[in-house]
């Protein structure tokens, strides 16, 4: 036992010498609030007062030549490392399991440099990405990476599960966007992808860092692809009688490349129960909204065309307010006080499939979730995007 808390230590002043007193933490307070992050299963071991797996020593560096020290210190003593951006993970990914250090990244929130010209922005990985829009927002740029999780996730948090946002179906996902990382390897080597992507001859091999969730590496900046802010952003909401034809009304518009940079369709049962609580609407049917955005023309026009699809599907055209008040709303979905969550038991599961199978794998998704958990009255509710 002494031997084991001389170790502890030593481990934790070596630490300590390379960020400083000030940024290490071996709390159990602290310990406690970086063993959950936002997926269901420890915050409800945490409520029932379950035991909870905990980093051994949480760590704050400033810069990629700290973590190299620390990787270098882990390395020595054997010792696993998890990298932490904002916690804001659904599926348990940055949890502590085997103890270790925790790198809390946070303390790298630099933005290095906005390139007005080429835009894009270069920036540290532990940036907040609401943050990040803002910046870009005042030179009248964006980042088309919005997230649910924008307010509290970071740009490192983005690109390590290669996260998607609601306007990815136009902007593409986090990995789309990302032009070169600076990266941390596990040996402690500091490494920079090329300065742009897609190259002409050789493999992409740096882009198995996206993804990878920290396990390759240490994201710890990364030069970002920008857009302009669009001029105008014109939504609707549509409502379908049924999922099926909401479901081909969606794969004509994608298919023809009408260009929306949302389009979100709810299932019956999410538009009675979500779209009527968080959004106050009650209706009857799958509620779907699409926006467009640019050009003011072009992005009318595209419109214009979407919903001809829409009208030829059954759809009924429920005006903009609806679609507008989902895009003010849109976050709501998933914080405090509407947002599934204990005591609640829920699940999230996410699936890519073709356009031949998307209602197939639909239904049967919900008849082995609803069936095979009938004793517990489970219900199954989705919606599709991106």
């Amino acid at each position: 036992m002494t031997q084991n808390l001389f170790l502890s230590e030593m481990i934790r002043s070596e630490l300590a010498e390379v960020v400083g007193e000030d940024f290490i933490s071996v709390a159990e307070s602290d310990k406690l609030v970086y063993s959950t992050d936002w997926s269901w299963m420890p915050q409800m071991w945490l409520d029932r007062g379950k035991p909870l797996a905990t980093p051994d020593y949480i760590v704050y560096p400033a810069s990629p030549a700290e973590i190299s020290e620390i990787l270098e210190i882990a390395n020595k003593y054997r010792i696993p490392v998890v990298p932490w951006g904002g916690g804001s993970g659904t599926q348990g990914g940055a949890l502590p399991i085997f103890g270790g250090i925790l790198l809390d990244l946070k303390r790298l929130d630099k933005i290095i440099e906005i390139d007005e010209k080429s835009l894009t922005v270069r920036a540290q990985a532990g940036i907040i990405i609401s943050q990040l829009e803002w910046a870009v927002n005042e030179k009248g740029l964006m980042l088309p990476h919005y997230a649910a999780s924008s307010n509290c996730a970071t740009l490192g948090g983005a690109l390590a599960p290669r996260g998607t946002g609601t306007i990815s179906t136009k902007y593409g996902k986090a990995e789309d966007m990302v032009l070169n990382m600076e990266v941390v390897l596990p040996t402690g080597e500091i490494i920079h992808t090329p300065l742009v992507p897609q190259h002409a001859s050789g493999p992409d091999w740096w882009r198995i860092f996206l993804g990878a969730e920290g396990t390759f590496g240490i994201i710890t900046e990364a030069t970002m692809q920008l857009d302009l802010l669009p001029e105008s952003r014109l939504l609707r909401a549509i409502l379908f009688e049924n999922l099926s034809d909401a479901l081909e009304a969606g794969r004509q518009i994608m298919t023809r490349r009408l260009n929306p940079f949302v389009i979100r369709l709810y299932d019956p049962e999410s538009t009675r129960s979500r779209i009527k609580k968080i959004l106050g609407y009650e209706y009857e049917g799958a509620y779907m909204v699409m926006g467009f955005d640019g050009d003011p023309e072009i992005a009318a026009l595209e419109e214009s065309k979407a919903f001809e699809i829409c009208e030829k599907m059954g759809g009924r055209d429920l005006g903009r307010e609806p679609g507008e008040s989902w895009w003010q709303h849109r976050y709501d979905f998933y914080y405090p006080p509407k947002n599934l969550k204990l005591p609640w038991m829920y699940g999230t599961t996410e699936t890519i499939t073709t356009y031949d199978k998307i209602e197939k794998l639909y239904w049967a998704v919900k008849n082995a979730v609803e069936g095979g958990f009938k004793e517990w009255d489970v219900q199954f509710i989705g919606h599709f995007s991106h």
